[in-house]
């Protein structure tokens, strides 16, 4: 049965490839998770990014049938894991039949995707993703753009932080400068209105007082940068979507009905996760959230796009003596965690000071850059 779902050979081959920095080696590193490891040694080299032997040279063709190998018992295992859920959900929950049938649906999609029995052109799919990694855009902050590599297509980014520290505010600012490139994105909010986005919005790009739109006091130079941005700028490329609930089948259906009218959404923007509502698990807050991470991930991955996911920690964080946030801060579930390739927590140490923490990178390094926030303009400015 191991050897059905796992191959010890196929894993030492790739770790060794991956860590002697070969010619593939970090396109092949960006393409795997912890999960496809099976063995917790062959999981810690990977996580630790240590090699087993130092080697001068290793078969290519070799590497990829032993890719080919690993990918496709990973694949198996987490079909079986699917089948396992199916089984706990027999024995524990009284409302499955919907729950089931979903799972049912995920696995007649790993059918016809047949991904066991189609051959791969790997190099086809290496190719493609040189020519992706091409494209890839940017958050407009030279900074955190080196760290996390930009903004890439199938990644889920986490970025989290305390009640008011200014989550949807950097959010904000990273639209604006992705709208200057011209990037397709929809903002799902749970939390504001559409107008009160867009005010926002309009004030980190004029930098005009914030409190000038609420009580629509303007002066005169207000008023020529406001007729200067009618004329002159437009958001055709930003879709705000402010709902009372939303579920990851709401977003998918969203983009669905997008790719069908030839729009082709790259950045999805959540405000924020703990907001969201799963199909089921409505009882069990921890397998609701984790549920919803999972989708989020999936979404990223099978519509090509980068999904940005806002959320909450955990109250601890204020009774500690040190603030900084970590991973097991994020709020309701573990799985936020392991699902994120990227995590990125806001922490405010002094007034109109934050640092902007990489706390996790699946395909890269971590780092802290700091920032100077404008609370007229909720306005984040690089240090």
């Amino acid at each position: 049965m191991i050897k059905n779902i796992s191959s010890i050979n196929s894993e030492f081959i790739i770790i060794n490839y991956i860590y002697n920095d070969f010619y593939f080696s970090k396109k092949i590193l960006e393409i795997l998770e912890e999960d496809d490891f099976f063995f917790d040694t062959t999981k810690k080299f990977f996580l630790q990014k240590q090699f087993f032997l130092k080697l001068k040279f290793l078969d290519e063709k070799l590497v990829f049938s032993n890719l080919k190998n690993l990918l496709e018992k990973s694949k198996k295992r987490k079909m079986l894991k699917i089948l396992f859920n199916i089984s706990f959900d027999l024995i524990y929950y009284n409302n499955i039949e919907e729950n089931i049938f979903d799972k049912i649906i995920f696995l007649q999609s790993f059918k016809k995707s047949n991904f066991f029995f189609k051959k791969i052109d790997y190099k086809k799919i290496l190719k493609n993703y040189f020519l992706e990694n091409e494209k890839n855009f940017f958050t407009g902050y030279s900074k955190l753009d080196n760290i996390i590599n930009g903004l890439q297509k199938g990644n889920l980014i986490i970025l989290a932080g305390r009640p008011s520290i200014g989550k949807t505010s950097f959010s904000l600012n990273i639209v604006k400068n992705l709208i200057l490139f011209k990037k397709k994105i929809i903002f799902f909010s749970l939390e504001m209105t559409v107008s009160q986005l867009l005010i926002r919005l309009i004030s980190i790009i004029l930098e005009i007082n914030h409190d000038n739109f609420v009580k629509n006091n303007f002066n005169n130079i207000d008023i020529k940068k406001i007729s200067f941005f009618i004329k002159n700028i437009n958001f055709d490329e930003l879709i705000i979507k402010d709902c009372s609930t939303l579920s990851s089948n709401d977003i998918e259906s969203q983009l669905e009905y997008y790719k069908k009218n030839n729009i082709n959404i790259e950045i999805i923007i959540i405000d924020y996760i703990q907001l969201m509502k799963s199909e089921f698990y409505s009882n069990n807050r921890v397998l609701e959230i984790s549920d919803i991470s999972r989708s989020l991930k999936l979404i990223a991955k099978h519509f090509n796009c980068v999904v940005i996911a806002l959320s909450q920690l955990n109250r601890l964080v204020e009774y500690r003596v040190e603030k900084t946030p970590v991973l097991s801060d994020l709020r309701d579930s573990g799985s936020i965690e392991q699902d994120a390739d990227i995590v990125i927590f806001l922490h405010k140490k002094k007034l109109n000071f934050v640092d902007i923490l990489v706390a996790k990178n699946r395909n890269g390094s971590l780092g802290i850059i700091n920032f100077i926030f404008k609370n007229e303009y909720t306005k984040f400015l690089q240090i």
